[in-house]
């Protein structure tokens, strides 16, 4: 299978999962629900955004690494494994069903640990040993998932009435967004930031960047031990820690935007995707020192989670699925340029539409129209990735 053809199938789960969010997202509001439903965080997390790290976390290790990719048919089989355990974790929390929630989960962890030894494979076969570094944060944010996937299960079986149950909550929320993802994000911003401005990297990029992970990983353990323990202030010190860390890293990318300003949707959504994600640690450590509680604490964070995705993760996660997909699925610099001309369509007015949309939600008079915002943002994002794939398919016939 060529490289064009499968990602056409790969990213098909990320888009599907992403309009399965926006769908649920919509009937949550409709429903007059207050906050996005326990479905459509998990459907754009687990479903969308997990999806998306395992199919490009192999691309980039394999370029970072200059290794050969570990197989599409192998990859293939861990894609649908872990659709398969997606599915299992939301029908068995939706239903009620505790051994089907248990089973999928156990069958994500297998995936996530399958996901680990493939990446510690490729650096021990490799001789460029530069980025090896920065591979560790794809290694630091699968072990996070797995505690993630450990703390969500425990905590679907405790009721509402338990002690425990927010405070496990507190702890699978922030060690996902904080581990899974945001390790992530700041592991692949180092070398993607500058190949997005077409400029070239800060020499001291990769140094900044090795240096940081200890920090991250030291905040976001502060995190994980105050969440757990119902120490509101330790929690906060460890989300001041993580951001000296996500600052330190991308430093180096900061400075490289004196040479080359954003210019197109990409580069401006995880522009303000990266200073959002700063603005919602320094939220977090401010509303963590100053909860009574747990419950009030996960409540806070639960009413404002669509502005946790709009002005962080969805505008990373779009912006770069815009710059990669016209990349990954053309055929030659003619295609290449078609394609990415249709997925950059009216970029000027769209890169506004989500932070305008964060902004909205902030006030409750203005959170319908903070949604409509939002979810137009995603949904013209859809509908142009689609014509993209479309396209794309057209050529490979």
């Amino acid at each position: 299978m060529k490289r064009a053809d499968w990602h056409l199938r790969a990213n098909f789960f990320v888009l599907i999962y992403l309009l399965a969010a926006l769908t649920s997202g919509v009937s949550s509001r409709l429903s007059a629900e207050q906050h996005l439903s326990w479905l459509t965080v998990h459907l754009f997390l687990l479903g969308a955004i997990s999806n998306g790290i395992l199919t490009w976390s192999e691309h980039f290790v394999a370029a970072l690494l200059w290794a050969r990719s570990q197989g599409r048919l192998r990859h293939l089989h861990i894609v649908v494994a872990l659709n398969l355990g997606v599915l299992g974790v939301l029908a068995g929390k939706g239903m009620n069903i505790g051994w089907l929630l248990i089973v999928s989960a156990l069958l994500v962890g297998s995936i996530v640990i399958l996901y680990l030894w493939g990446i510690y494979e490729s650096i021990s076969q490799t001789l460029n040993r530069r980025y090896v570094g920065l591979i560790r944060y794809y290694q630091w944010a699968g072990v996070s998932l797995l505690v993630g996937v450990l703390l969500g299960t425990i905590d679907s079986f405790k009721s509402d009435g338990d002690p425990w149950q927010p405070k496990l909550a507190l702890a699978h929320l922030h060690v996902n967004l904080m581990g899974w993802v945001g390790l992530t994000i700041v592991g692949t911003l180092i070398t993607f930031w500058p190949t997005v401005l077409r400029t070239p990297m800060h020499a001291k990029a990769v140094k900044y960047g090795v240096a940081a992970l200890p920090i991250l990983l030291s905040g976001l353990l502060v995190v994980l031990v105050g969440s757990l323990l119902d120490l509101r202030t330790l929690s906060a010190t460890g989300a001041v820690v993580y951001l000296s860390g996500f600052l330190l890293a991308l430093t180096p990318a900061a400075l490289v935007i004196s040479q080359r300003i954003p210019d197109r949707t990409s580069s401006w959504m995880m522009a303000t995707g990266a200073v959002g994600i700063s603005l919602l640690l320094i939220a977090d450590a401010l509303i963590s020192a100053r909860s009574d509680s747990a419950e009030k604490l996960l409540k806070a964070i639960e009413n404002h989670s669509l502005v946790i995705f709009t002005v962080s993760l969805m505008p990373i996660f779009l912006g770069s699925l815009t710059y990669l997909l016209p990349v990954v699925l053309g055929r030659g610099p003619k295609v290449n340029r078609e394609l990415e001309s249709l997925i950059n369509a009216g970029w000027r007015l769209r890169v506004f539409l989500l932070p305008i949309s964060s902004m909205l939600l902030l006030f409750t008079p203005w959170q319908a129209l903070g949604y409509v915002f939002a979810g137009s943002a995603l949904g013209i994002f859809l509908i142009l990735a689609f014509a993209t794939m479309i396209r794309a398919k057209k050529y490979a016939s």
